[in-house]
């Protein structure tokens, strides 16, 4: 059986990710972290599986070899971070785009407007927020996770990518 996968902000080969996610990502190096990175995505992801990445794969060209050594159909929402030429991301990723509509779900990378949600998408499914989330005000003036959007940055699962039922239980909670 083929499976779906997302996740998010991997940034290999970014060393002041280390500095910035701390909590998340307690490592001593930038290859320690690569390495994590690809044992826990690779525990995970088939070689016939499905995987959406939703933006800021790694930094530098030299650190896109590493999507060779990761299991899946890779496919690519290129983030604010990816910056190579798109025939750079096209050796590693069978597709490239800016955003992506997947069942009743919006991929992006940054979170869309909310205005954009609604009759073609009910669900944002994104990243770039690495260990926080979008936020809504209750009626209460309260703040509580917007359960119109998933971040699927690899923070928010101990650095290892979602599996798609968990999304489409979001999209059965919200519809």
């Amino acid at each position: 059986m083929i499976n779906t996968w997302f996740t998010s902000d991997t940034h290999f080969g970014h060393k002041n990710i280390l500095e910035y996610e701390k909590d998340a990502r307690p490592f001593s190096s930038v290859e320690e972290m690569n390495e994590r990175l690809i044992d826990n995505w690779n525990s995970v992801v088939g070689s016939s599986d499905i995987i959406y990445h939703l933006g800021d794969f790694c930094f530098g060209k030299n650190n896109l070899d590493i999507a060779k050594r990761l299991n899946g159909k890779k496919r690519l929402v290129l983030g604010n971070h990816d910056n190579l030429p798109a025939s750079s991301y096209l050796d590693c990723f069978e597709k490239l785009y800016g955003a992506h509509f997947w069942k009743r779900c919006i991929l992006t990378h940054v979170p869309v407007h909310p205005n954009n949600l609604g009759s073609r998408a009910f669900l944002n499914v994104h990243g770039h927020l690495h260990s926080k989330v979008v936020k809504a005000k209750t009626f209460w003036n309260e703040e509580l996770p917007d359960i119109n959007y998933f971040n699927v940055s690899c923070e928010q699962n101990n650095l290892t990518p979602f599996h798609s039922d968990i999304i489409m239980d979001r999209i059965k909670e919200i519809s």
